[in-house]
């Protein structure tokens, strides 16, 4: 009974843990989502606790006669139902687990990975953290706000030609300029991310959080790349309630706006599409029928920038190459073993942040920069540069 009870109180967790997930993936007001969000972290204490509450009320040893019948109470049955359900949640949860291995597992074969510098400027922090609260949550043990991961990922397309063999992209996502990180940190951020020396930057979106921080573009505008640096919007610049703001003013700096458009680039002499998603946030999407690739002479390589990762159903109906998304910080907190707990997804974890290929698109989640919850365990902010490959025929 104690191992049936702890079983259906993980799945307890897995069901308001999911929901959770799936609020957050929603473009709903911000207060719903809140409200939707809390309730959802009171569920998760207030049944187990109503429950161990009504179980030390009931007898321990009921006295019942041999030619009595048993009476149980209506809350009987309706604690067993829900520990019903919540046992077939473990079992659903479990199983989703097992698929989001296979997905690494897959993936695995389409990218190599390298770290190339790692940084802990918690030395800095009294320089670099502005607000009280994040300045605390900073000093709890293993918390890696102030950490930062610069890598390398090899990702062999199937599709990819010659001429492109090679070609590099900075993955940038999720700054969240709001406040509460000083701008020294993102000075940081640009002088890592130039020092990549990236042929092409794009920044997949929830870049700001308050209008009080678009100056803060000054900074952002150090990024240099020789093809441009390239960005999508997400559902933080629905806070600020001035998107329009938010593309101008980055505009202003050079950067190139994909939201709800492609366009055509030629690099190294052969034919590459650009697009935005920033769905559900911001519709619509790019509007791909529109795209006559008939104007070329070779199949050009096709590449999406979309905030959330929920969009891969979208990018592979479109027949993108290379989807490169945020929004999921990687989860913020992994566990070991069991890896991220929440995710704002409405596939819970299993895009939290990595490497994926659904046929025919490669898709990269980055874990992100910054975010509005000022923890993270075991899951740095990073930069990445993407180093485009053509896949082994041999």
């Amino acid at each position: 009974m104690a191992v049936l009870m702890f079983i259906a109180g993980i799945g307890h967790l897995a069901i308001w843990t999911r929901l959770h997930c799936m609020i957050h993936s929603l473009p709903y007001k911000q207060w719903l989502i809140d409200l939707g969000e809390y309730t959802c972290y009171l569920m998760s204490v207030l049944i187990p606790a109503v429950f161990l509450y009504w179980w030390m009320q009931q007898p321990l040893n009921p006295q019942v006669s041999a030619n009595e019948t048993v009476q149980y109470s209506t809350m009987y049955y309706v604690w067993l139902s829900y520990g019903g359900i919540s046992l077939v949640a473990f079992v659903a949860a479990s199983l989703l687990w097992l698929l989001y291995q296979r997905d690494a597992q897959i993936a695995s074969s389409y990218f190599n990975e390298r770290l190339l510098a790692s940084f802990d400027f918690s030395d800095l922090a009294p320089q670099l953290l502005t607000s009280t609260s994040t300045q605390v949550a900073s000093l709890l043990p293993g918390n890696e706000i102030l950490r930062l991961e610069v890598d390398r990922k090899e990702i062999f397309l199937p599709r990819l030609p010659d001429e492109l063999d090679g070609f590099t992209i900075t993955h940038l996502s999720d700054l969240h300029l709001k406040g509460h990180m000083a701008e020294d940190f993102y000075r940081k951020v640009v002088n890592q991310a130039n020092d990549l020396q990236s042929e092409m930057i794009v920044i997949a979106g929830d870049i700001f959080d308050r209008t009080q921080c678009f100056a803060w573009t000054r900074t952002l505008a150090e990024l240099s790349a020789e093809c441009g640096i390239y960005f999508i919007l997400g559902n933080h610049e629905v806070r600020t309630h001035d998107a329009a703001g938010c593309r101008k003013t980055l505009a202003d700096e050079g950067f190139i706006d994909l939201g709800a458009r492609h366009m055509s680039l030629l690099i190294r002499g052969y034919p590459v599409v650009l697009a935005g998603n920033e769905l559900p946030w911001h519709i619509p999407a790019a509007d791909m029928s529109t795209l006559d690739e008939s104007q070329y002479d070779q199949r050009p390589l096709k590449i999406l920038l979309s905030h959330t990762p929920d969009q891969i159903g979208w990018a592979r109906s479109c027949d993108f190459d290379l989807m490169l998304a945020g929004h999921n910080h990687g989860g913020q907190i992994r566990l070991p073993f069991i890896g991220p707990i929440v995710s704002p997804s409405w596939y819970g974890t299993r895009y939290a942040g990595g490497m994926y290929y659904f046929d025919p698109t490669v898709m990269h989640v980055s874990r992100g920069i910054s975010g509005t919850s000022p923890l993270r365990w075991n899951c740095t902010p990073e930069i990445t540069q993407l180093v485009l490959r053509q896949v082994d025929q041999t």
